[in-house]
């Protein structure tokens, strides 16, 4: 039993529970999902919570219904959304991830900013902290603890898609990461010093519960690294995209 007792929308609540459930195989493609009655003992909410959260989950094509028979987690081959990203080698393949990321985050940590709770203050101070105190020489390790950093704040979103649209492209993130880590080999601890007060401006921002400077801390942590791509391909710079 998961009876709910964080604060926010319930529904989107157990959207979220119910998709961490499909990804991690409780409910396995073409299963029969509880029904709307043991769902509502389950999570101790209503009915009606149970059908929003449901319809989200048809809507995002990872249930489909069946008349008179129940819920089914939708087969993978017939999943409503594919996103797939060509492997990454060159510098303007990474700015192009840049900049979809870009996208994409701006829209998250403001929602984050938005919908924060304690517990996922909490989760992204373990991330932050985690970063803020490793020592190693291993870019890759590097750029996994900062790739957390930026998961755990799309999972203080509450919604599920943002985690998992981070988590479908962690190895072309990952590429851009760890070309900036090992790029700052000779000024590792300058380098580092920079990220971390760039993630601690972001995340006191979404403490504050303040949508904008959240985006724009964003803003700054990407844009140096986009506009670094820009003028090694001699592409115009960007200048502000936050509000």
């Amino acid at each position: 039993m998961s009876v709910i007792t964080q604060r926010g929308n319930l529904a989107e609540i157990v959207v979220a529970e119910l998709s961490s459930r499909i990804d991690s195989g409780v409910y396995l493609p073409g299963q029969k999902i509880p029904s709307s009655a043991q769902l509502c003992q389950d999570f101790g909410v209503s009915r009606t919570v149970i059908r929003e959260a449901l319809t989200s989950l048809r809507v995002a094509g990872r249930v489909t219904s069946r008349q008179g028979d129940g819920v089914y987690v939708t087969e993978r081959d017939s999943k409503t959304v594919n996103f797939e990203i060509s492997r990454i080698e060159d510098i303007r393949s990474a700015m192009e991830i840049l900049e979809l990321r870009l996208g994409v985050e701006m829209q998250s940590v403001a929602l984050a900013a938005s919908r924060r709770t304690p517990e996922a203050l909490a989760d992204i101070a373990r991330a932050y902290d985690y970063l803020d105190n490793l020592e190693s020489d291993d870019a890759e390790v590097e750029a996994r603890a900062d790739f957390e950093f930026h998961l755990a704040i799309a999972r203080a979103t509450r919604n599920p898609h943002f985690p998992q649209f981070l988590q479908a492209v962690f190895s072309e993130i990952s590429f851009d990461l760890v070309m900036k880590h090992r790029q700052s080999a000779r000024t590792y601890r300058t380098y580092l010093r920079k990220i971390n007060k760039e993630h601690a401006a972001i995340f006191a921002a979404i403490t504050q519960g303040d949508p904008r400077a959240a985006k724009n801390a964003l803003a700054a942590h990407l844009e140096e690294s986009l506009n670094r791509y820009r003028a090694m391909l001699d592409e115009p710079l960007i200048t502000e995209v936050a509000d």
